[in-house]
């Protein structure tokens, strides 16, 4: 059953991600985010908008070797203040990666704005896992911020 579920979420992933845009998290040399990073902006002024689905890219310094992983945060609810969503593996080729990323569930999570990371990191993750927090032996990409439609 969990392959049927997998295989289905890559094909809408797949049909729904190629309408939006790349949203690029750069470099993945950053330390931690800081918490004044993970805060819901007060306007929408040079916030990306996107769907549910879309397609997360970025770059890893040449020789990375750790596992990487795209986690989200829904900002807009401080009851998941500190809480990260593993998302669907990552593809790499040489320096660039991409991922697909999940922005909620159906019209749970739309108008929300969501955080964003990149991480590498020796820990090993579960697509889907929810994380409580940030590991400190890591290394991150820039916050992106986003909303979604």
């Amino acid at each position: 059953m969990r392959t049927v579920a997998v295989v289905f979420a890559a094909t809408l992933w797949t049909s729904c991600a190629a309408r939006g845009a790349d949203i690029d998290v750069g470099l993945v040399d950053q330390k931690p985010p800081q918490k004044k990073d993970l805060v819901a902006p007060k306007s929408n002024d040079g916030v990306s908008v996107v769907g549910l689905f879309e397609t997360i890219k970025g770059k890893v310094p040449k020789g990375e070797k750790r596992n990487l992983y795209v986690i989200i945060n829904p900002l807009s609810s401080r009851d998941t203040a500190n809480t990260w969503w593993v998302q669907q593996e990552i593809s790499r080729e040489n320096d660039s990666f991409s991922g697909a990323v999940q922005f909620g569930e159906e019209s749970a999570g739309a108008g929300e704005y969501f955080a964003a990371i990149a991480v590498a990191t020796d820990k090993k993750w579960s697509v889907g896992e929810m994380l409580t927090k940030l590991p400190e032996d890591a290394t991150y990409s820039k916050v992106k911020i986003v909303k979604r439609k």
